[in-house]
Protein backbone atom coordinates (compact mmCIF):
# COMPACT_ATOMS: atom_id res chain seq x y z
CA UNK A 1 0.00 0.00 0.00
CA UNK A 2 0.82 3.62 -0.18
CA UNK A 3 3.25 5.89 1.81
CA UNK A 4 0.98 9.06 2.39
CA UNK A 5 2.23 12.38 3.79
CA UNK A 6 -0.02 15.11 5.63
CA UNK A 7 1.46 18.44 6.49
CA UNK A 8 -1.14 20.20 8.88
CA UNK A 9 -1.46 23.35 10.39
CA UNK A 10 -0.18 22.47 14.22
CA UNK A 11 -3.24 24.51 15.70
CA UNK A 12 -6.47 22.38 17.00
CA UNK A 13 -9.29 23.57 14.51
CA UNK A 14 -6.82 22.45 11.76
CA UNK A 15 -5.25 18.88 13.07
CA UNK A 16 -8.81 17.91 14.72
CA UNK A 17 -10.79 17.73 11.49
CA UNK A 18 -8.20 15.42 9.68
CA UNK A 19 -8.10 12.58 12.48
CA UNK A 20 -11.21 10.64 10.80
CA UNK A 21 -9.67 10.65 7.50
CA UNK A 22 -6.05 9.75 8.51
CA UNK A 23 -7.68 7.05 10.72
CA UNK A 24 -9.67 5.78 7.49
CA UNK A 25 -6.36 5.76 5.13
CA UNK A 26 -4.81 3.76 7.71
CA UNK A 27 -7.83 1.16 8.21
CA UNK A 28 -7.62 0.97 4.09
CA UNK A 29 -3.65 -0.15 4.72
CA UNK A 30 -1.94 2.81 4.08
CA UNK A 31 1.21 4.26 6.39
CA UNK A 32 0.48 7.41 7.02
CA UNK A 33 3.32 10.05 8.01
CA UNK A 34 2.36 13.11 9.89
CA UNK A 35 4.65 15.67 11.20
CA UNK A 36 3.23 17.57 14.48
CA UNK A 37 4.36 18.96 17.67
CA UNK A 38 4.32 17.64 21.11
CA UNK A 39 1.03 18.32 21.58
CA UNK A 40 -0.70 17.12 18.75
CA UNK A 41 1.26 13.51 18.99
CA UNK A 42 -1.44 11.40 20.75
CA UNK A 43 -4.15 12.48 19.09
CA UNK A 44 -1.93 11.19 15.43
CA UNK A 45 -0.78 7.79 17.32
CA UNK A 46 -4.56 6.93 18.03
CA UNK A 47 -4.93 7.35 14.28
CA UNK A 48 -2.75 4.61 13.80
CA UNK A 49 -0.46 7.13 12.05
CA UNK A 50 3.17 7.76 12.66
CA UNK A 51 3.66 11.16 14.38
CA UNK A 52 6.69 12.72 13.42
CA UNK A 53 7.47 15.55 15.96
CA UNK A 54 9.15 18.95 15.25
CA UNK A 55 9.03 22.16 16.97
CA UNK A 56 6.55 24.86 15.78
CA UNK A 57 7.30 28.76 15.84
CA UNK A 58 3.25 29.71 15.98
CA UNK A 59 1.92 31.43 19.06
CA UNK A 60 -0.33 30.03 20.96
CA UNK A 61 -2.78 32.52 19.99
CA UNK A 62 -3.20 33.64 16.36
CA UNK A 63 -3.72 37.29 15.07
CA UNK A 64 -6.90 38.33 14.15
CA UNK A 65 -5.59 39.52 10.79
CA UNK A 66 -5.17 36.60 8.02
CA UNK A 67 -2.13 38.80 6.36
CA UNK A 68 -0.50 38.55 9.74
CA UNK A 69 -1.56 35.00 10.63
CA UNK A 70 -0.28 34.80 6.41
CA UNK A 71 3.24 36.11 7.63
CA UNK A 72 3.40 33.86 10.77
CA UNK A 73 2.57 30.59 8.44
CA UNK A 74 5.55 31.92 6.13
CA UNK A 75 7.89 32.20 9.22
CA UNK A 76 6.52 28.65 10.59
CA UNK A 77 7.72 26.90 7.25
CA UNK A 78 10.80 28.43 6.58
CA UNK A 79 11.77 26.84 10.04
CA UNK A 80 9.53 23.44 9.92
CA UNK A 81 11.30 22.29 6.00
CA UNK A 82 14.89 21.79 7.34
CA UNK A 83 13.47 20.29 10.37
CA UNK A 84 11.49 17.26 7.90
CA UNK A 85 12.74 17.19 4.11
CA UNK A 86 15.50 15.24 4.93
CA UNK A 87 13.56 12.58 6.49
CA UNK A 88 11.00 12.46 3.63
CA UNK A 89 13.92 12.40 1.15
CA UNK A 90 15.14 9.07 2.61
CA UNK A 91 11.49 8.00 2.88
CA UNK A 92 9.75 9.71 0.16
CA UNK A 93 6.08 9.54 0.01
CA UNK A 94 3.86 8.51 -2.59
CA UNK A 95 1.65 11.29 -2.17
CA UNK A 96 1.40 14.21 -0.07
CA UNK A 97 -1.61 15.97 1.65
CA UNK A 98 -1.09 19.46 3.08
CA UNK A 99 -3.17 22.42 4.85
CA UNK A 100 -3.82 25.78 2.92
CA UNK A 101 -1.41 27.39 6.21
CA UNK A 102 1.17 24.20 6.02
CA UNK A 103 3.53 25.40 2.78
CA UNK A 104 6.25 23.30 4.22
CA UNK A 105 4.22 19.87 3.07
CA UNK A 106 3.40 21.78 -0.54
CA UNK A 107 7.27 22.73 -0.77
CA UNK A 108 8.44 18.68 -0.30
CA UNK A 109 5.79 17.54 -2.54
CA UNK A 110 7.10 19.94 -5.19
CA UNK A 111 11.13 19.04 -4.42
CA UNK A 112 10.36 15.40 -4.42
CA UNK A 113 8.10 15.75 -7.09
CA UNK A 114 5.70 13.49 -5.60
CA UNK A 115 1.70 14.19 -6.28
CA UNK A 116 -0.13 16.50 -3.96
CA UNK A 117 -3.57 17.51 -2.90
CA UNK A 118 -4.74 20.50 -0.50
CA UNK A 119 -6.89 20.16 2.68
CA UNK A 120 -9.18 23.18 3.29
CA UNK A 121 -10.08 24.27 6.78
CA UNK A 122 -11.21 27.58 5.42
CA UNK A 123 -13.48 28.58 3.10
CA UNK A 124 -12.31 27.58 -0.57
CA UNK A 125 -12.00 30.07 -3.11
CA UNK A 126 -12.48 29.69 -7.13
CA UNK A 127 -13.63 32.58 -10.14
CA UNK A 128 -17.05 33.24 -8.73
CA UNK A 129 -16.19 33.86 -4.78
CA UNK A 130 -12.97 34.13 -2.86
CA UNK A 131 -12.08 33.94 0.49
CA UNK A 132 -8.99 36.62 -0.03
CA UNK A 133 -11.25 39.33 -1.51
CA UNK A 134 -13.86 38.35 1.44
CA UNK A 135 -11.84 38.78 4.65
CA UNK A 136 -8.55 40.17 3.59
CA UNK A 137 -8.87 44.55 3.36
CA UNK A 138 -7.12 45.45 -0.37
CA UNK A 139 -3.83 46.34 0.72
CA UNK A 140 -1.29 48.79 -1.78
CA UNK A 141 2.06 47.10 -2.52
CA UNK A 142 4.11 49.27 0.44
CA UNK A 143 7.63 47.81 0.96
CA UNK A 144 6.61 45.68 3.99
CA UNK A 145 4.14 43.79 1.59
CA UNK A 146 6.49 43.68 -1.32
CA UNK A 147 9.44 42.09 0.73
CA UNK A 148 6.17 39.52 2.39
CA UNK A 149 5.60 38.62 -1.03
CA UNK A 150 9.30 38.28 -2.47
CA UNK A 151 9.76 36.20 0.72
CA UNK A 152 6.59 33.26 -0.46
CA UNK A 153 8.05 33.63 -3.98
CA UNK A 154 11.48 32.63 -2.72
CA UNK A 155 10.30 29.66 -0.82
CA UNK A 156 7.69 28.16 -2.26
CA UNK A 157 9.35 28.83 -6.20
CA UNK A 158 6.02 30.77 -7.41
CA UNK A 159 3.72 33.22 -6.45
CA UNK A 160 1.46 31.84 -3.59
CA UNK A 161 -1.92 31.44 -6.15
CA UNK A 162 0.21 29.42 -8.43
CA UNK A 163 1.30 27.39 -5.72
CA UNK A 164 -1.78 26.75 -4.19
CA UNK A 165 -3.07 26.01 -7.30
CA UNK A 166 -0.52 23.75 -7.96
CA UNK A 167 -2.51 20.83 -5.64
CA UNK A 168 -4.23 18.43 -8.04
CA UNK A 169 -7.43 18.71 -5.85
CA UNK A 170 -8.80 20.15 -2.78
CA UNK A 171 -10.27 18.33 0.03
CA UNK A 172 -12.40 20.60 1.66
CA UNK A 173 -13.96 19.59 5.23
CA UNK A 174 -16.82 21.32 5.34
CA UNK A 175 -20.34 21.06 3.53
CA UNK A 176 -20.40 22.26 0.13
CA UNK A 177 -23.70 23.88 1.39
CA UNK A 178 -21.90 25.78 3.90
CA UNK A 179 -19.66 27.41 1.22
CA UNK A 180 -20.95 30.68 -0.65
CA UNK A 181 -21.78 29.84 -4.20
CA UNK A 182 -20.97 26.30 -3.73
CA UNK A 183 -22.77 24.99 -6.60
CA UNK A 184 -19.62 26.43 -8.66
CA UNK A 185 -17.37 24.53 -7.56
CA UNK A 186 -16.60 21.53 -9.93
CA UNK A 187 -14.82 18.16 -9.23
CA UNK A 188 -11.35 19.54 -8.03
CA UNK A 189 -13.04 20.48 -5.18
CA UNK A 190 -14.38 17.08 -2.73
CA UNK A 191 -16.91 18.77 -0.11
CA UNK A 192 -16.48 16.05 2.14
CA UNK A 193 -17.71 17.33 5.59
CA UNK A 194 -15.67 17.17 9.13
CA UNK A 195 -13.75 13.86 9.19
CA UNK A 196 -14.63 12.61 12.56
CA UNK A 197 -13.66 9.92 14.49
CA UNK A 198 -12.87 8.75 18.45
CA UNK A 199 -11.23 10.83 20.43
CA UNK A 200 -9.83 9.05 22.79
CA UNK A 201 -6.77 11.22 23.94
CA UNK A 202 -9.59 13.70 25.28
CA UNK A 203 -11.46 11.60 27.40
CA UNK A 204 -14.97 10.89 27.75
CA UNK A 205 -18.01 12.89 29.28
CA UNK A 206 -21.45 11.85 30.42
CA UNK A 207 -24.28 14.77 31.72
CA UNK A 208 -24.69 13.87 35.51
CA UNK A 209 -28.28 15.12 35.07
CA UNK A 210 -30.95 15.60 32.33
CA UNK A 211 -30.44 19.56 32.39
CA UNK A 212 -29.85 20.82 29.32
CA UNK A 213 -26.51 21.55 28.08
CA UNK A 214 -24.60 24.64 26.65
CA UNK A 215 -20.93 24.12 25.47
CA UNK A 216 -18.69 27.39 25.49
CA UNK A 217 -15.39 27.20 24.65
CA UNK A 218 -14.57 31.11 24.32
CA UNK A 219 -15.99 34.25 26.51
CA UNK A 220 -15.90 31.55 29.45
CA UNK A 221 -16.53 33.68 32.49
CA UNK A 222 -18.97 35.82 30.95
CA UNK A 223 -21.00 32.50 30.01
CA UNK A 224 -20.49 31.13 33.57
CA UNK A 225 -21.80 34.53 34.89
CA UNK A 226 -24.70 33.75 32.82
CA UNK A 227 -25.25 30.14 33.78
CA UNK A 228 -25.47 30.73 37.16
CA UNK A 229 -29.11 30.38 38.69
CA UNK A 230 -30.07 29.40 35.05
CA UNK A 231 -31.69 25.75 34.67
CA UNK A 232 -28.88 24.53 32.30
CA UNK A 233 -25.24 23.42 32.87
CA UNK A 234 -22.61 24.81 31.68
CA UNK A 235 -19.61 23.29 30.50
CA UNK A 236 -16.07 25.29 29.49
CA UNK A 237 -12.66 24.69 28.30
CA UNK A 238 -10.19 26.88 30.51
CA UNK A 239 -10.30 28.74 33.99
CA UNK A 240 -13.33 30.71 35.85
CA UNK A 241 -13.64 32.50 38.48
CA UNK A 242 -16.09 31.65 41.52
CA UNK A 243 -17.77 29.31 38.79
CA UNK A 244 -21.82 28.57 39.90
CA UNK A 245 -23.06 24.86 40.95
CA UNK A 246 -24.49 24.00 37.04
CA UNK A 247 -20.52 25.17 35.51
CA UNK A 248 -18.15 22.58 34.64
CA UNK A 249 -14.67 23.57 34.09
CA UNK A 250 -12.12 21.45 32.14
CA UNK A 251 -8.62 21.53 30.80
CA UNK A 252 -9.62 20.11 27.38
CA UNK A 253 -13.00 19.83 26.77
CA UNK A 254 -13.96 16.68 24.82
CA UNK A 255 -15.52 18.52 22.21
CA UNK A 256 -17.23 15.63 20.66
CA UNK A 257 -18.71 14.01 23.75
CA UNK A 258 -20.04 17.23 24.54
CA UNK A 259 -21.93 18.26 21.56
CA UNK A 260 -23.71 14.76 21.06
CA UNK A 261 -25.98 16.76 24.58
CA UNK A 262 -25.53 19.86 23.81
CA UNK A 263 -28.56 22.38 23.32
CA UNK A 264 -26.20 25.65 22.36
CA UNK A 265 -22.84 26.08 21.54
CA UNK A 266 -20.93 28.99 22.07
CA UNK A 267 -17.80 29.39 19.47
CA UNK A 268 -15.37 31.72 18.34
CA UNK A 269 -16.76 30.29 14.64
CA UNK A 270 -13.53 27.86 13.24
CA UNK A 271 -14.25 25.66 10.81
CA UNK A 272 -13.67 22.44 12.57
CA UNK A 273 -15.96 23.32 15.92
CA UNK A 274 -18.69 25.15 13.16
CA UNK A 275 -18.85 21.77 11.40
CA UNK A 276 -18.81 19.39 14.57
CA UNK A 277 -21.70 21.09 16.16
CA UNK A 278 -23.81 21.03 12.71
CA UNK A 279 -22.59 17.09 12.31
CA UNK A 280 -24.40 16.55 15.94
CA UNK A 281 -27.40 19.19 14.90
CA UNK A 282 -26.43 22.41 17.39
CA UNK A 283 -26.70 25.87 16.85
CA UNK A 284 -23.82 28.27 18.05
CA UNK A 285 -23.41 31.86 19.06
CA UNK A 286 -20.69 32.55 17.03
CA UNK A 287 -17.97 35.17 19.25
CA UNK A 288 -15.31 35.51 16.62
CA UNK A 289 -12.02 36.74 16.93
CA UNK A 290 -9.95 35.81 13.50
CA UNK A 291 -11.36 37.36 10.20
CA UNK A 292 -12.12 33.69 8.81
CA UNK A 293 -14.50 33.02 11.85
CA UNK A 294 -16.28 36.00 11.58
CA UNK A 295 -16.89 34.98 7.65
CA UNK A 296 -18.01 31.64 9.12
CA UNK A 297 -20.21 33.21 11.73
CA UNK A 298 -22.18 35.34 9.21
CA UNK A 299 -22.54 32.42 7.05
CA UNK A 300 -24.18 30.63 9.86
CA UNK A 301 -26.30 33.50 10.35
CA UNK A 302 -26.99 33.80 6.73
CA UNK A 303 -27.97 30.50 6.75
CA UNK A 304 -30.00 30.31 10.37
CA UNK A 305 -28.02 28.47 12.11
CA UNK A 306 -27.40 30.19 14.80
CA UNK A 307 -26.46 33.78 15.83
CA UNK A 308 -22.97 36.29 15.57
CA UNK A 309 -22.06 38.09 18.89
CA UNK A 310 -19.84 40.82 18.36
CA UNK A 311 -20.41 42.13 22.66
CA UNK A 312 -20.61 39.54 24.86
CA UNK A 313 -22.90 40.14 28.20
CA UNK A 314 -24.60 38.16 30.40
CA UNK A 315 -27.89 39.22 29.75
CA UNK A 316 -27.75 38.33 25.93
CA UNK A 317 -25.65 34.87 26.66
CA UNK A 318 -28.78 33.81 28.54
CA UNK A 319 -31.43 35.56 26.03
CA UNK A 320 -29.43 33.63 23.57
CA UNK A 321 -29.51 30.41 24.66
CA UNK A 322 -32.92 30.54 25.45
CA UNK A 323 -33.80 31.53 22.23
CA UNK A 324 -31.63 29.17 19.81
CA UNK A 325 -32.75 26.20 22.20
CA UNK A 326 -36.56 26.87 21.64
CA UNK A 327 -36.94 28.35 18.41
CA UNK A 328 -38.42 25.70 16.08
CA UNK A 329 -37.16 27.48 12.75
CA UNK A 330 -33.86 27.46 13.80
CA UNK A 331 -33.94 23.81 14.77
CA UNK A 332 -35.18 22.60 11.47
CA UNK A 333 -32.69 24.52 9.68
CA UNK A 334 -29.72 23.11 11.51
CA UNK A 335 -31.14 19.25 11.46
CA UNK A 336 -31.28 20.21 7.35
CA UNK A 337 -27.52 21.29 7.24
CA UNK A 338 -26.80 17.87 9.56
CA UNK A 339 -28.45 15.83 7.05
CA UNK A 340 -26.82 17.32 4.59
CA UNK A 341 -23.33 17.15 6.59
CA UNK A 342 -23.84 13.32 7.21
CA UNK A 343 -24.63 12.84 3.75
CA UNK A 344 -21.26 14.59 2.27
CA UNK A 345 -19.05 11.63 2.75
CA UNK A 346 -16.53 12.58 5.16
CA UNK A 347 -13.44 10.28 6.07
CA UNK A 348 -14.94 7.38 3.56
CA UNK A 349 -15.03 10.08 0.70
CA UNK A 350 -12.11 11.83 1.68
CA UNK A 351 -9.83 8.47 1.80
CA UNK A 352 -11.72 7.57 -1.85
CA UNK A 353 -9.84 10.80 -3.38
CA UNK A 354 -6.66 10.06 -2.06
CA UNK A 355 -7.24 6.75 -3.36
CA UNK A 356 -8.32 7.85 -6.73
CA UNK A 357 -4.91 10.41 -6.79
CA UNK A 358 -2.71 7.77 -5.83
CA UNK A 359 -4.42 5.38 -8.86
CA UNK A 360 -3.38 8.16 -11.57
Amino acid sequence: MAHIAIFLMPERGHVHPALGMIAELVRRGHRVSCPVPAQFTAAVRECGATAISYETTLPRELPESLYVAAQLALVEAESVLPQLEAGFRDDPPDIVLWDIAAWAGGVIARRLDVPNLLLESFLTSNEHWSLGAAVVPARTFDPDAIKFFTRVHGFVGSSLPEFVAGARRRIALFAREFQPEGDTFDERFAFTGPCLTERAFQGTWEPPDDRPVVLATTSTQVCSDAARGMPWRLVTRGSVHRPAANVETHDEVPQLAVLEHASVFVTRGGMAGVMEALHHGVPMIVVPHMADQRLNGQRVEELGLGVVLDTVTKEGVRSLVSQLSSDSAISARVKDMRRMIHQSGGSALAADVVEEELAR
